[in-house]
């Protein structure tokens, strides 16, 4: 019983440091995709509200987005962290 459980350990670790890098390489597509995904966001949002892109007005209206954005997620983080 022992003997299986402890092969099963050591597959179950080998599986892991196998795949490890690819997990790592999943996360950094998904953090890539999310970036990009906020990007044509805010491109959205400032050229919808009349701002041209590669305009100053633009690049503060993108600055003001990412202000805005970080303040809703410190205040989900904070909400979260009382449960």
């Amino acid at each position: 019983m022992r003997a299986a459980f402890l092969s099963l350990l050591a597959a179950f670790l080998v599986m892991f440091i196998v795949n490890f890098p690819r997990i790592l390489d999943a996360q950094a597509i998904a953090q890539r995709q999310h970036v990009l995904e906020i990007a044509a966001e805010n491109r959205f949002y400032c050229e919808k509200w009349g701002m041209k892109s590669a305009t100053r007005e633009h690049t503060q209206c993108t600055l003001d987005l990412q202000e805005v954005r970080a303040r809703v997620e410190q205040h989900v983080s904070e909400d979260l962290a009382w449960w």
